[in-house]
């Protein structure tokens, strides 16, 4: 089962006179699974899609026997 790192956006709540900004949380899929549904989403936000994207990695890197190959 082959597993793939996508990064979701969101907005943040609105506080009064604030301009919401993004928040990024990574999610992995099966690569062969045409509707892409989520097997795993980290439990926390990130403030960059780098940053979510590393975790995502992170995660799966622990969950196989080699590092795994980076794309965006």
């Amino acid at each position: 089962m082959a597993l793939k790192v996508r990064v979701m956006a969101s907005q943040e709540r609105v506080r009064a006179g604030v301009m919401p900004g993004l928040l990024y949380r990574a999610e992995a899929y099966e690569e062969a699974d045409r509707f892409r549904e989520r097997k795993w989403e980290c439990s926390h936000n990130h403030r960059s899609v780098e940053d979510a994207f590393n975790c995502g990695v992170t995660w799966l890197n622990e969950q196989s026997d080699g590092p795994v190959e980076e794309s965006a």
